[in-house]
């Protein structure tokens, strides 16, 4: 009698072993996109202020609107521990960070060419620069944020396929949530670096460049 309920035992435990789920590090990647620089020089100073995504100086001739995003894609590995039981997590994920576009807004008033014009084009592409080397200065960071999220998703059983795929599906949500917190405060640094740049100090230099402001 013991030993039936031994063998029982072992057969119970084996079953078990058998749907143990092989734990995989999933491989990363992070692209970089500096994004397309539009100069867009057909609304007023007032007009194109209206459309602030957050607070401007009001030291500011121009304005340069950048919001860094990111988007991603990813690989499941789908284990099958038997015939109707699949063991599911991420076996590759790739994140793209940057802009697709730098909207970069002068007063109407200030002509192309004009000493104006070319004065806050260049202050304008200076904030350019401040959001896109941002991005290349906490890019090591959003590396070390993905591999931390990834760390957190564990392999997770699912019983068809249609199961599989939505497990898939929460998990790579749920990494690109855990990210998203890092990419609002680099957004939040990016427009605070903005605004100090437009110092009082910095309008009284520019003006004096040109005559007809």
């Amino acid at each position: 009698m013991k030993r039936g309920i031994a063998l029982l035992l072992c057969l119970i435990l084996a079953g078990k072993a058998n749907a143990f789920c092989r734990t995989i590090t999933p491989w990363t990647t992070v692209d970089t996109k500096t994004g397309t620089v539009r100069y867009i020089t057909h609304l007023s100073r007032d007009e194109f202020l209206r459309r602030a995504p957050q607070k401007m100086s009001p030291n500011t001739l121009g304005m340069t609107v950048s919001k860094l995003g990111i988007t991603g894609s990813a690989i499941p590995e789908v284990q099958y521990v038997d015939g109707h039981t699949f063991c599911v997590q991420i076996k590759e994920m790739h994140l793209t960070i940057g802009y697709n576009t730098l909207d970069v807004y002068i007063d109407k008033k200030y002509l192309p060419g004009s000493c104006e014009y070319e004065v806050v084009k260049e202050h304008e592409n200076y904030h350019v620069r401040v959001s896109q080397e941002a991005m290349m200065f906490f890019k090591p960071d959003i590396e070390q944020a993905l591999e931390t999220a990834l760390s957190h998703i564990e392999p997770e059983f699912a019983y068809s396929p249609q199961e599989a795929q939505e497990v898939f599906n929460r998990q790579f949500n749920r990494v690109m949530r855990e990210i998203q917190p890092l990419i609002d405060y680099i957004n939040a640094k990016i427009a605070e670096k903005n605004y100090i740049i437009d110092t009082p100090e910095s309008y009284a230099e520019t003006s004096a460049l040109c005559n007809n402001w």
